[in-house]
């Protein structure tokens, strides 16, 4: 078994901006999120690693960089924990995708539901328990840590509590949150923890509530 550590990448600019970031490249982290991957490399000294994988884009590997610069441990890139290929979504703001009828069945049907030019959700889950099995192949005892995205993170959730992949989109995985699975028991340790930033704040608006259960994982827009 392998106790796996999955960290949401922290505050990006497509975050704010309320953007479908998607996999489109030169996506880095908001100046909140720069800060906030400073206090990640402070709260992630009190785990034990064996390793430490990442998501090969910008915004995962900003978040991780001053932990693992730090510590001097070695990031591996890991695709299987990419962000899902949201095709010709990437890139649109969240306001204007609303609009679209495949969001509704985004929300409601995710398993029936393929992006225009871009994988499914169906894929994603397997993707996900892919990514999930090689790691504890590789690392048979001991901490993993993983920095992904909300999507990817909210689905091995999911994969762990044995949900049905309509049931998914219940769940929010906000940025620079902790989740911690012990897998392939399938249990699920703690999930959505904050680790730098201030996640639900007394004076956030219903707004921004609403706006952590959006496609994408999240965006504090």
């Amino acid at each position: 078994m392998a106790l796996i550590y999955l960290l949401r990448h922290a505050e990006s600019s497509a975050n704010v901006a309320g953007i479908l970031a998607g996999r489109t490249k030169g996506i880095s982290l908001s100046k909140r999120g720069s800060a906030q991957s400073r206090e990640l490399a402070r709260a992630l000294k009190a785990f034990e690693f064996r390793a430490i994988y990442s998501s090969p884009l910008e915004r995962c590997l900003e978040t991780i960089e001053p932990f693992a610069s730090s510590t001097g441990k070695k990031v591996k890139l890991a695709k299987e924990f990419i962000e899902m290929d949201y095709g010709l979504w990437s890139g649109r703001k969240l306001n204007s995708l609303r609009r679209e009828k495949l969001w509704k069945k985004i929300q409601k049907s995710p398993s029936q539901v393929r992006f225009p030019e871009g994988e499914s959700f169906a894929e994603l889950a397997r993707r996900i328990k892919s990514g999930m099995n090689m790691l504890t192949e590789k690392h048979h005892r001991g901490g993993v840590l993983v920095v992904s995205h909300g999507d990817p993170i909210k689905l091995a959730i999911s994969i762990t509590l044995g949900l049905e992949l309509d049931e998914f989109q219940k769940l929010v995985v906000d940025p620079a949150s902790l989740t911690i699975i012990d897998w392939p028991n399938g249990t699920l340790l703690s999930a959505n923890v904050p680790l730098a930033g201030k996640i639900g704040s007394k004076g956030e608006s219903k707004k921004k509530l609403a706006n952590r259960r959006v496609l994408g994982g999240g965006t504090n827009a």
